[in-house]
């Protein structure tokens, strides 16, 4: 009698641990999928303005190459500020990481939009950035904001 009870008891402590895992188990699947979840891209001119700097400040180049119309110039000016950031020391990357981006003024032409912006960290400095929409995608153009906007 005592061999059936401790199998009875055994055996369900085993199907409690199995609930249990099996909850756990959910939950954590839960999670994982909440987590990766496909993050959405930005689809309007502020959204892609801001999702370019946010990568920029946050010292993601590869992110922030996504948004840069493709042409020689561009990438020559985005190559020279991508070294020209990351040889600052890490105290003062990490400043940029934790400022907010500061939108000034936003400019609406047609298939162009300046954005007039700064961040939290250095608010004094006024930085304007031209998007344009091609293919019906909006790009960041940094050749008015190096060149053409001095």
């Amino acid at each position: 009698m005592d061999a059936f009870i401790f199998g009875i008891t055994e055996r369900c402590l085993t199907l409690s641990m199995i609930k249990k895992f099996t909850c756990f188990l959910a939950v954590t699947l839960a999670l994982f999928a909440c987590n990766n979840a496909a993050k959405k891209e930005p689809v309007t001119d502020t959204d892609v303005a801001t999702a370019f700097i946010r990568a920029v400040l946050d010292n993601d180049f590869k992110t922030a190459k996504k948004y840069l119309l493709n042409d020689e110039t561009n990438q020559q000016y985005f190559e020279s500020n991508q070294r020209q950031y990351e040889s600052k020391d890490a105290a003062e990357l990490s400043k940029y990481k934790s400022s907010d981006i500061i939108i000034n003024s936003l400019e609406p032409l047609n298939d162009t939009t300046i954005i007039n912006y700064s961040n939290s960290y250095k608010k004094d400095i006024k930085t304007k950035l031209r998007l344009v929409r091609s293919n019906g995608q909006w790009l960041i153009d940094l050749k008015y904001t190096f060149a053409e906007n001095q």
